[in-house]
C-alpha cells in the first residue's frame, strides 16, 4: 500500500467517523425521540457485547480449542455476577481477565 492510498484510507475513515458522531446533533428531535430509536439504543449495547463475547470465545475460529472456549464461558460467570452486583464495568473486565487466565492455566479440558 502506497503512502497516497494510506492517506486516502485514513481520510475516508476520519470523514465517516466524523459523520457518525455529528448525525445525532443534526437529526431533528422527532426522529431521535422515536420509540424505535429509543428501544434500539437500549438493545444495541448488549447485542454488541454478546457478539464480541462469542467472537472472542473462539467460536468463529476454524481451529477451536476446547480449553479456550470452556475457560471463556467459565470466566463470563463471575463477570456477569459482579457487574449485576456492583455495576462497575472496569472491575468486571479486570475480574474477567483474571478468571479467564486462571481457568485457562489450571483447567485443562
Amino acid at each position: 500500500m502506497s503512502l497516497t492510498e494510506l492517506l486516502i484510507l485514513i481520510s475516508v475513515i476520519a470523514v465517516i467517523t466524523f459523520l457518525l458522531r455529528i448525525v445525532p446533533f443534526i437529526l431533528p428531535k422527532k426522529i431521535i425521540q422515536n420509540d424505535f430509536m429509543l428501544s434500539f439504543g437500549k438493545k444495541l449495547p448488549p447485542g454488541i457485547m454478546i457478539i464480541l463475547f462469542l467472537y472472542s470465545a473462539g467460536l468463529f475460529e476454524e481451529h477451536i480449542q476446547r480449553s479456550f472456549v470452556f475457560s471463556s464461558f467459565l470466566a463470563a460467570i463471575p463477570v456477569i455476577l459482579f457487574f449485576v452486583w456492583k455495576r462497575n464495568a472496569t472491575i468486571s473486565i479486570f475480574i474477567g481477565i483474571l478468571s479467564f487466565y486462571f481457568f485457562y492455566s489450571y483447567l485443562k479440558v
